[in-house]
């Protein structure tokens, strides 16, 4: 499917298995449009990627940023990678489920937390962020309302020093946490 952000048009393949396999959710264009503009320093990983489309706009509107994704979906990996090529974007992608596997940290992630997979999860992933974040790092964050930001939000407070919610649309909270 083409997909217009910003008067530009990306092209996404998806596939059976994926998250939002029909187009960019809401959330992730709100997590996008947030935070697009930002500086977001030299290095972001894009934390359970899917098919790539954060990771990809990201870096379209940000050359001179070092991207990389993890997926815990092989699918999704696959899909990312061929996403990356298709909308000619220097990415690397890793199939992981433990980002304290990787070999550098990063001034951003971003997540939009699989929300199916239970708190436990989605806390732990908040955990290894923290630790694969660069001092001053950035950790920006779409979730729902009703889908547990204001819980989330007190478990980012024992994490970080700072965590504010900078957009809200449509019930979705852009939250960003950092030391």
């Amino acid at each position: 499917f083409d997909y217009y952000f910003d008067n530009e048009v990306f092209r996404f393949t998806t596939d059976n298995g994926v998250f939002s396999k029909g187009g960019v959710d809401y959330g992730s264009y709100i997590l996008i449009k947030t935070i697009y503009k930002l500086n977001l320093g030299k290095s972001l990983l894009d934390l359970g990627s899917g098919y790539g489309p954060i990771g990809i706009i990201l870096k379209h509107f940000n050359p001179d940023l070092d991207v990389e994704m993890v997926d815990v979906n092989s699918r999704a990996i696959k899909l990312a990678q061929l996403n990356c090529q298709r909308n000619k974007t220097d990415i690397k992608v890793h199939l992981t489920d433990n980002i304290l596997e990787l070999d550098h940290n990063f001034d951003t992630i971003t997540l939009n937390p699989p929300i199916r997979a239970g708190k436990k999860v989605i806390y732990d992933l908040y955990n290894k962020s923290k630790e694969k974040l660069n001092e001053n790092g950035h950790l920006y964050i779409v979730i729902r309302k009703a889908q547990g930001a204001n819980s989330s939000i007190k478990e980012l407070e024992t994490l970080f020093k700072t965590v504010t919610v900078i957009n809200k649309d449509s019930g979705y909270y852009i939250i960003d946490s950092h030391n």
